[in-house]
């Protein structure tokens, strides 16, 4: 992967994400990445691919870039979540979801990159929209 880390780079990687392209956005991790968002802390991209596999059997995901600071080193991301639920979900780690009832959230997301790939994602949020 090239490491050319501006955001175009990282549009194509929310996209992916965004389209459950599974091995294009598990592209965008080192094979060691560690892992800490909001609703779990994972090691290892066959880890996070397996629990966002799992997640998108329950949920529909979307990220949307709002702000963006880069370089080959680290990203600095603020993204909004929109997270549409396919099932009620009453146990999910950021709160429970009901289905058809969409949430929205506004975090932020900083992503540490060696060599064109994610080595380290933390993730916060700042509000919650619905």
């Amino acid at each position: 992967m090239a490491a050319i880390c501006d955001r175009q780079w990282f549009e194509t990687y929310l996209d992916a994400f965004n389209r459950g392209d599974f091995d294009g956005f598990g592209a965008y991790y080192a094979d060691d990445v560690a892992f800490h968002g909001q609703a779990a802390t994972l090691h290892g991209r066959a880890a996070v691919l397996a629990f966002y596999r799992g997640v998108r059997t329950r949920i529909g995901e979307r990220v949307d870039l709002l702000s963006f600071i880069g370089s080959e080193a680290a990203v600095a991301a603020e993204i909004r979540t929109t997270l549409m639920p396919l099932e009620d979900w009453p146990d999910f780690p950021t709160g429970a979801l009901i289905k058809g009832q969409q949430r929205q959230s506004i975090n932020f997301a900083f992503y540490d990159i060696v060599d064109g790939r994610f080595t380290r994602i933390r993730s916060a949020r700042f509000r919650r929209i619905m």
